[in-house]
């Protein structure tokens, strides 16, 4: 090969290199890296859930898992312990999700007591409290407003994702070790004093993808089985979180949840983290927060992907 051919070689090299570079800087320059937080506290130690405060855009609330006393945590994004709120009037058998919202009568949050690993209890429940808007001292208490005490029509679930579509008034609940994760929802307006039955919406066949999914063995559970579930403020998206990820799933304007989360979702990838347990959408909607079991109790936050 003569000089010239070597030196027009090398120079085309340079080119590709450059342009290689170009682009690939195109791709991720507009995506800002994950925030890593922690809450180093011996009071929330198996983090199973959390959700975005309705009052204030950097304020949120989590609770353990099963084992500890019916009570919540509040807390900021830069990893500062507010508050505990104690709630007076509820159990706390197997606290597994949670969620938040706000309508005309004011704003409040919803406490999942679903767990049930051995699929025999006759039923769960979930607690609605009010928010409080100002957190006043380092222990607070909150009563129940109304306890919704469910009960499967198809018998005994384990279930541990929980979201509230306050448009619909209705809450989904998504069961864990089912062949594949059944969708179940119930009313925020059934009636008082009454047993309320979840109603079967369908089962969910799109982690980690449509192409991918497969059905797990009855009673188990894979990294692909749902521990959180969250949908954005707007219900123009959802989140379901597995023990090693999260799945982002757009919804379209009037289609169906069970149509939305059976599409084939976008894979949040986030830092390996001990045991993913919980997850939400920031106040605003921009955000994505994705937390961990574990002490110091370790969360990812992360940019809400962009739309297709």
């Amino acid at each position: 090969m003569s000089i010239l051919r070597i030196r027009t070689f090398i120079g085309m090299l340079w080119v590709c290199i450059a342009v290689a570079a170009q682009l690939t800087f195109a791709t991720t320059a507009g995506a800002a890296p994950a925030r890593h937080i922690e809450i180093n506290s011996t009071l929330l130690t198996e983090m199973s859930g959390i959700t975005a405060s309705a009052h204030h855009n950097n304020r949120y609330w989590a609770h353990n898992d099963s084992g500890d006393s019916p009570r919540l945590f509040a807390f900021n994004e830069q990893g500062q312990l507010l508050t505990e709120l104690r709630v007076k009037g509820a159990s706390a058998f197997d606290w597994e999700d949670m969620d938040s919202f706000s309508d005309a009568s004011g704003s409040y949050l919803l406490l999942a007591d679903i767990g049930d690993n051995m699929a025999f209890r006759p039923y769960t429940d979930v607690y609605l409290i009010a928010e409080p808007e100002l957190l006043k001292s380092p222990v607070m208490e909150a009563s129940v407003q109304r306890h919704f005490m469910l009960i499967n029509e198809d018998g005994p679930r384990d279930a541990e994702a929980l979201a509230v579509d306050s448009r619909e008034r209705f809450v989904y609940l998504l069961s864990k070790r089912d062949p594949h994760p059944r969708l179940y929802r119930f009313s925020l307006d059934a009636l008082a004093g009454q047993p309320v039955p979840l109603n079967y919406v369908g089962e969910i066949r799109s982690i980690p993808s449509i192409d991918k999914h497969q059905a797990q063995g009855a009673g188990r559970i894979t990294r692909f089985s749902p521990t959180a579930m969250a949908f954005s403020p707007t219900g123009d998206a959802a989140i379901i979180v597995t023990l090693g990820k999260a799945y982002y799933f757009p919804r379209k304007q009037n289609q169906s949840w069970l149509h939305a989360l059976n599409a084939t979702p976008v894979v949040v990838n986030v830092k390996p983290l001990p045991q993913i347990e919980a997850g939400t959408f920031s106040l605003d909607g921009k955000r994505l927060l994705i937390g961990s079991e574990g002490v110091p109790a370790k969360m990812e936050i992360l940019d809400r992907p962009a739309a297709k």
